[in-house]
């Protein structure tokens, strides 16, 4: 029986001594053997550590490894590696011409490995049927992706669709037509130079293979079609390939992207297609590449539980951002350094020049982004680091909750607006430092989306339905599909009475609060308190939680409403203070608001104090919980008696 390896929160190191565990009990004799292809020898290459690469890559190679031993040690593992494929498209590779030079260009471990692992890996009994439907190449700029992508492309077009094969459908997408024509002229130059070479010439012929501005077609109605992301025409069609290069663009808005891209995999149900999202990354983590790629990498880390088998997911990227000053490392976003020693000298002091240039003018993120390949929050009014943003998820409550003190924030929805409860628990850890466990609930209007929850998913880019299976959120489905004073005030009652919480406090914005507040003061006798969302009110409470997220004192839930609330919420700086806001109004912050309002009480409990609070001398018993006011007036009562 194989082990058991979780890599979850642990650092890249276990991943390599889970393989030299692997190793020295004999586990890969057998593959060293018998596998000689590129995909492997790099896989081993990574794993010895002779290449300098990233956890993901890392985590990519020992993925490779196992699996190369489920194939005959695991009944129930439905995928086998083809030898002859993966030499097949090799074979191809080596003589695909770059259009630039016109002969084929030598191609590094990496490159080849990519290849032999989208074209290599086989359905157990159906092999026709490649195993990773849904594959994720990220690499920085200038690494040679245009190449690989032209390379696969007239692959499957030339050499895996044959002479009697009808009717297939490959595509090229980018995201603006713009970027379509430039990648699409590297394709048909491509295809023009494979026309006369003699290795291809009575393919071309026999197939009557001819290519203009817009597709490469043959007289069996096989296409090719350059198409944009913007153009959303993808129903109707059932590719075998489909390329979507620049796939982390923010270019395009999330849920066009997350359209586009279940449109092309309902269409694989009769082709048992591919998609092949090529790309650096960009600079908004708000990305559907972003959460493709942390999905991919999560379930990595868990190697011995088998959901998304049929994704690959290979990112070079630097580790961290530290490493911005350590050119020696950047062979881990830049794989193309491998090539040989003169590639390695010529791009360290290229990129050295442009880091040094970024950082005189003050955009070091951009060189990070890009030549890195790290996502980050590059705008200058981002809120939060995306860094502290991920760092907070907990995949297991940090505390049990269950009789706690709790400090309850809430934003009420206007017209098409979410509404959110935030509960802050602080706690201190077993070094005695305080900290914060933040967990959240949403309330989902349809009234202004045509009571359709995809419409209002498409807007406002959040997966609502999956975070409503989460337990995150509350789809308001009845009536008119406005949100009732009722629904969320059950909600928080059910929530505090199943718990036993305490409540010190709800914190509330009183801007067009209407009905809400008052059915929960006159249903609950809970201690409410306007928090009015003014910098100077504001400026403490939101200075206060970006600290402790730096600081790693805040966790939370996997909760996807969170963490794109997060990153939605960018800086307002005024005179007398500072406030979050957002872009746009389809970028729900809604959850931040609500956490920010509980955080005007909960950031002073550190250091024992109730915020900036002074109770008003015409009433002492303001800003004290139910069970404080009882205490007051009974030594009050005690003292006058």
């Amino acid at each position: 029986m194989m082990r058991k390896w979780d890599f979850t929160e642990k650092p890249t190191q276990d991943i390599i001594s889970a393989y030299r565990k692997e190793l020295k009990a004999g586990n890969y004799d057998d593959i060293k053997a018998r596998y000689k292809d590129p995909a492997t020898l790099y896989a081993f290459k990574v794993l010895n550590q002779d290449v300098l690469t990233s956890r993901t890559i890392k985590l990519d190679s020992f993925r490779h490894l196992q699996d190369l031993r489920r194939q005959r040690e695991d009944p129930d593992f439905g995928y086998y590696y083809d030898l002859n494929y993966a030499q097949d498209i090799l074979n191809f590779a080596f003589l695909c011409p770059e259009v630039e030079t016109g002969v084929p260009q030598p191609l590094a471990d990496w490159q080849m490995a990519i290849l032999c692992k989208i074209v290599g890996w086989r359905t157990v009994g159906m092999p026709d049927i490649a195993r990773f439907s849904d594959v994720i190449v990220s690499i920085a700029r200038t690494n040679g992706k245009t190449y690989l992508s032209t390379i696969l492309i007239a692959y499957y077009y030339i050499g895996l669709i044959g002479a009697n094969e009808r009717n297939a459908d490959l595509t090229y997408i980018a995201s603006t037509d713009k970027q379509t024509k430039k990648g699409w002229r590297y394709i048909t130059s491509t295809f023009d130079v494979l026309r006369k070479h003699p290795a291809f010439k009575k393919i071309f012929k026999k197939r009557g293979i001819v290519n203009d501005k817009q597709k490469v077609a043959d007289s069996h109605q096989n296409q090719l079609l350059a198409l944009t992301e913007m153009s959303q025409v993808f129903n109707g069609f059932h590719f075998s390939l489909a390329i979507m290069d620049e796939a982390g663009s923010n270019e395009i808005p999330v849920h066009i992207t997350s359209e586009n891209k279940a449109a092309i995999i309902s269409g694989f149900t009769q082709s048992h297609g591919q998609v092949v999202q090529i790309s650096t990354a960009y600079p908004d983590p708000n990305s559907y590449l972003y959460s493709d790629e942390k999905a991919a990498i999560e379930a990595m880390e868990k190697d011995y539980d088998r959901r998304l088998d049929n994704q690959l997911c290979m990112v070079w990227q630097q580790d961290s951002l530290d490493e911005v000053n350590k050119p020696n490392t950047w062979i881990k976003s830049n794989p193309l350094f491998d090539l040989n020693d003169q590639k390695r000298r010529e791009m360290t002091k290229t990129m050295i020049d442009q880091r040094d240039k970024a950082m005189v003018k003050g955009n070091l993120n951009e060189f990070e982004n890009k030549n890195l390949n790290c996502w980050l929050q590059v705008k200058v009014d981002s809120y939060l680091s995306l860094k502290s943003i991920d760092n907070a998820v907990t995949k297991k409550p940090p505390i049990d909750i269950y009789g706690r003190e709790v400090y309850i924030g809430l934003d009420i929805s206007h017209a098409s607006d979410d509404t959110a409860v935030a509960f802050v628990f602080p706690y201190l850890d077993d070094e005695g430092t305080t900290k914060f466990y933040v967990k959240q609930h949403s309330f989902i209007p349809l009234a202004r989306s045509q009571m359709n929850l995809d419409i209002k998913s498409g807007k406002d880019g959040i997966d609502y339905a999956a975070a409503e299976r989460l337990g995150y959120c509350d789809v308001m489905r009845e009536g008119r599909g406005y949100i009732s004073d009722t629904a969320v005030y059950d909600y928080i009652k059910n929530f505090v009475d199943k718990n036993d919480l305490q409540i010190k406090f709800v914190c509330y914005d009183p801007w067009d609060h209407s009905n809400m507040v008052r059915y929960i003061v006159e249903k609950s006798g809970w201690t409410m308190l306007e928090v009015r969302q003014q910098p100077s009110q504001l400026d403490a409470p939101t200075r206060f939680f970006r600290e402790q997220m730096d600081e790693g004192n805040i966790k939370y839930d996997d909760d996807p409403i969170l963490q794109w609330s997060a990153k939605n919420a960018i800086l307002k700086v005024k005179s007398v203070g500072i406030k979050i806001d957002k872009d746009a109004a389809t970028q729900k912050i809604d959850c931040m608001d609500a956490i920010i309002d509980a955080f005007f009480i909960a950031k002073g409990v550190s250091n024992d104090l109730k915020g900036d609070l002074k109770a008003p001398k015409d009433n002492p018993l303001a800003y004290m919980s139910t069970s404080e006011q009882n205490d007051y007036l009974s030594k009050l009562i005690n003292m006058n008696s």
